[in-house]
C-alpha cells in the first residue's frame, strides 16, 4: 500500500522507468525520450528507441522472432510515435529520424501463418522474414497501416487510413486502400508535383536519404515534440 502510494506520487518520467526496469529485459531508449507507462513491449531486449522521441499512451510494440542481440524493432530520434499505434515485427520494423504517426497508426511486418486450415491458427506461429523500413522525415495520417515487405523512402506523407502494401519512393504522397502515389516532392521546383505533371528533371535535385539526414540533423539537432499529446494525465487545455 505505501509503494502505491509513493508511485502514485512520483513524477511520470520515474514511474516509468521504474516500470521498465521491473520486467524483465532490458529496453534500449536514448537521452530525453519518453514512453508512456501504458506501453505494451513484449521482446524488449530487441527494442531500440533513440533520443528525444515519445511512444504515447497504449501503444504496442511486439517482437515475434527476437534472435540473439540483433535489434527487432528501432525506432529512430526526434519520433512521435501516436496513440493506439501498433508495430509488429518479422524480421525487423525500423523507423526513422524525424517521423511522425497520428492516432492508430500500425505497422505489420508479421501474420499468422495460415497454410493449414486443419490446424488452428492461433497455433501455427507467424512469418518472420518481412522488412518494414521507414526513412526519415515521414508522417502517416490517423489509421495509416503499412503491411509487409515495404520500403518507405525518406520525406514521404502516407495518407488517413491508407493501407501501404508496396515500395514508395522519397518524397511522395500516397493514400488509399492500395495505397497508390499522387504527388511528388521536387526540390528544384520547391513544391508538390502531381505525378501527372512532374516534368523531365523536376526530381533531380532531390537529395538521396543519406543527405537528407545530415540536412536535416544539421538544421534541427533536437525537435520540441508535442509532449501533452502522448497521454491523458496532462489533462485539457
Amino acid at each position: 500500500m505505501i509503494k502505491t502510494l509513493v508511485r502514485a506520487f512520483l513524477p511520470i518520467r520515474l514511474r516509468v522507468i521504474i516500470s521498465l526496469r521491473s520486467r524483465r529485459g532490458r529496453l534500449s531508449i536514448g537521452r530525453g525520450s519518453r514512453i508512456h507507462r501504458t506501453t505494451q513491449i513484449f521482446g524488449r531486449a530487441h527494442v531500440r528507441i533513440g533520443n528525444n522521441t515519445s511512444l504515447a499512451e497504449r501503444t504496442w510494440l511486439n517482437v515475434n522472432h527476437p534472435s540473439g542481440d540483433t535489434p527487432a524493432i528501432i525506432i529512430g530520434n526526434n519520433c512521435f510515435i501516436g496513440r493506439d499505434n501498433f508495430f509488429t515485427s518479422g524480421k525487423s520494423i525500423v523507423i526513422g529520424d524525424y517521423c511522425l504517426t497520428g492516432i492508430g497508426c500500425r505497422f505489420v511486418g508479421s501474420t499468422h501463418v495460415a497454410d493449414d486450415p486443419r490446424r488452428p491458427i492461433i497455433s501455427t506461429g507467424t512469418t518472420a522474414t518481412d522488412i518494414i523500413s521507414v526513412g526519415s522525415n515521414c508522417f502517416f495520417g490517423t489509421d495509416a497501416t503499412v503491411l509487409g515487405h515495404v520500403n518507405i523512402g525518406h520525406g514521404c506523407v502516407i495518407g488517413a487510413r491508407s493501407v501501404v502494401t508496396k515500395d514508395v519512393p522519397p518524397f511522395s504522397v500516397v493514400v488509399g486502400s492500395p495505397a497508390r502515389v499522387i504527388k511528388r516532392f521536387s526540390f528544384r521546383r520547391n513544391a508538390w508535383i502531381s505525378v501527372d505533371q512532374l516534368a523531365e528533371g523536376d526530381l533531380d535535385d532531390n537529395p538521396d536519404a543519406q543527405k537528407y539526414s545530415t540536412l536535416l540533423r544539421s538544421q534541427y539537432p533536437e525537435v520540441m515534440l508535442p509532449w501533452v499529446a502522448a497521454g491523458t494525465e496532462m489533462g485539457s487545455f
